[in-house]
């Protein structure tokens, strides 16, 4: 059991470099736990970021994982991606971003809406 929602801890969300920030967004969790439901089992590969982190990881200067509306999630299988892309659309979220070994999906309400890209 979580402390966040049924099924994710606050440190699943925490900025991976070690710094303790975990300041991530219980909307973001609501509807994260949501596709969870339909999903199944989800790895988070990057929740909230410190601005250091942020910058190591090549991420952008103004991402929204900075601001704890954005998750990261391994999906290496095409299949997997497809299905997991059309949860996160079931669940709310309207902004995508389409790796090859992951998704991305945020929040951010500062950012075009909706929108899916490839990385």
């Amino acid at each position: 059991m979580g402390d966040l929602s049924r099924n994710f801890s606050r440190a699943e969300f925490a900025c991976r470099c070690g710094c303790g920030q975990d300041a991530v967004s219980l909307e973001l969790v609501t509807k994260f736990q949501k596709v969870r439901d339909y999903f199944g089992p989800l790895r988070l590969t990057s929740g909230f970021r410190c601005p250091e982190h942020n910058r190591r990881q090549g991420g952008v200067p103004n991402s929204a994982h900075l601001a704890g509306l954005a998750v990261d999630l391994e999906c290496t299988l095409s299949l997997s991606r497809y299905i997991l892309i059309a949860r996160l659309m079931e669940a709310g979220f309207q902004r995508i971003d389409i790796g090859k070994t992951f998704v991305h999906a945020d929040l951010d309400t500062t950012k075009v809406k909706p929108s899916i890209w490839t990385y």
